[in-house]
């Protein structure tokens, strides 16, 4: 999908709990997050209930925030 404003600029419209930005590509809905799998050194794939055209990956600087935040937010 295409917009004119930045991922960041998009983010910050959006409910924080609800949704984290994975990546320079990808932002997630808890909601939609089926899984997290550990990946190569320290980093995280998250799998979701929607198909992606490629693995969603969590760096390894930001995967103990990441996990953080869908712990806090678990319903």
């Amino acid at each position: 999908y295409s917009m004119d404003i930045s991922l960041d600029e998009f983010l910050r419209q959006l409910n924080p709990s609800l949704f984290y930005r994975a990546n320079r590509q990808y932002i997630v809905s808890h909601r939609a997050i089926t899984d997290l799998s550990l990946w190569f050194n320290g980093k995280l794939s998250v799998n979701l209930s929607v198909a992606t055209p490629e693995r969603i990956i969590v760096s390894r600087a930001r995967s103990n925030e990441f996990k953080a935040w869908y712990m806090e937010n678990a319903e």
